[in-house]
């Protein structure tokens, strides 16, 4: 057993040692709460100026959607007074504009704060996008339309985009009232959102916004009386119309003797080759994938006759010009010469599709 004096050393050894880890434990610990207090003073500051350059951004795109989902309204309560170029055209719009604004939302989803509420905002203008796309496809499968071409984009009068899926009225109707849903969806999350948003730092707020006005305009029933009333508007049902707009035969015809041309003949220079060229019109209200126009010379009095045919697509209000065809032909020889359009399916009114003249082959001298 050790002598008394060199156990009590021993034991305040110890509370010396005790004494200076609790002294190091204390101090660490201070440390650490000194830094998180400083850390909370300095983030608050950049949380507060990132929730207020997001509101001032944020307010931005609130106002365009506004516009947007005013446009939207306007157009789902007069439709059936529009042109379907007219109002495929307004679809475009509402579609174009809501997609541009989803991405500047999304633009600004990061960076994101605590309690922060960019992720929701970005959200809401997604779902009003996805709205926006399925009524403008309900309405074009029950109408069969398509985007128009893009602006600026070159034409040629042959571009066809192809086909919505053909919807019923009550496919039509189903699609929407979904699309309604969405939108009452979007509305509530971003009332939400713009009430949370001045609580956080930098107390920040949003301009109101509600795509959905009128609740009940937006349930099934209002919306089938809608839907049936766009359907049958005469301004926007489907006509088909195409016609010749130009016939030009190559060698061109010779001046007549008197004067004075006869109507439904030519006399051409001595040739043994007639080219026909065509520009073809579509002055309908839907596109015509298949507009086949018949080119037919037949010797006179009597012959075998040469059939030829061209084929193009054709959008709504385009032109093409076909594809030249070429006669073999024998000088001093008379041939008629018809050519007529196939009419589409739905077309009735025949005026302008089809010319016939009789060629009169001047003989070589």
């Amino acid at each position: 057993m050790p002598p008394p004096t060199a156990y009590r050393r021993a034991r305040r050894r110890s509370r010396r040692q005790l004494l200076i880890v609790g002294s190091c434990a204390l101090l660490v610990v201070a440390l650490l709460v000194g830094g998180v207090a400083r850390i909370g003073r300095q983030s608050s500051p950049y949380d507060a100026s990132v929730n207020r350059s997001f509101a001032a951004q944020g307010a931005i795109v609130v106002q365009q959607s506004n516009a947007t989902g005013a446009t939207l309204r306007l157009l789902m309560r007069s439709m059936q007074n529009r042109d379907r170029r007219t109002l495929q055209a307004q679809l475009d719009i509402v579609t174009a504009q809501a997609d541009r604004e989803a991405t500047a939302a999304e633009s600004l989803a990061t960076p994101v704060t605590p309690g922060g509420v960019q992720g929701a905002f970005a959200t809401v203008f997604a779902e009003r996008d996805q709205a926006a796309r399925a009524i403008s496809s309900a309405y074009e499968g029950l109408l069969g339309l398509h985007p128009l071409p893009v602006a600026g984009a070159p034409e040629t009068g042959t571009e066809v985009v192809a086909a919505p899926t053909v919807l019923s009225s009550a496919q039509a109707t189903d699609r929407i009232a979904a699309a309604g849903t969405i939108l009452a969806r979007a509305d509530s999350r971003y009332g939400s959102l713009r009430r949370v948003l001045p609580g956080l730092a930098g107390h920040a707020s949003l301009p109101a916004s509600r795509w959905i006005t009128a609740g009940a305009v937006w349930q099934p029933g209002p919306i089938a009386t809608q839907v049936q009333l766009v359907s049958s508007s005469p301004s926007l049902q489907m006509t088909h119309r195409l016609v010749l707009s130009v016939v030009k035969v190559t060698p061109p015809a010779l001046p007549s003797p008197t004067g004075a041309a006869t109507p439904g003949q030519s006399v051409l220079s001595p040739t043994t080759d007639v080219l026909v060229q065509v520009v073809l019109s579509n002055l309908g209200s839907v596109d015509e994938p298949h507009a086949s126009v018949q080119f037919q010379l037949t010797p006179q009095p009597t012959g075998t006759a040469v059939t030829i045919s061209r084929t193009s697509s054709l959008a709504a209000a385009g032109s093409v010009s076909l594809s030249p065809v070429s006669f073999t032909v024998k000088p001093g020889t008379s041939y008629q010469l018809t050519v007529a359009i196939i009419l589409p399916e739905g077309q009735t009114d025949a005026t302008g599709t089809s010319l016939s003249e009789v060629l009169q082959i001047a003989p070589s001298t």
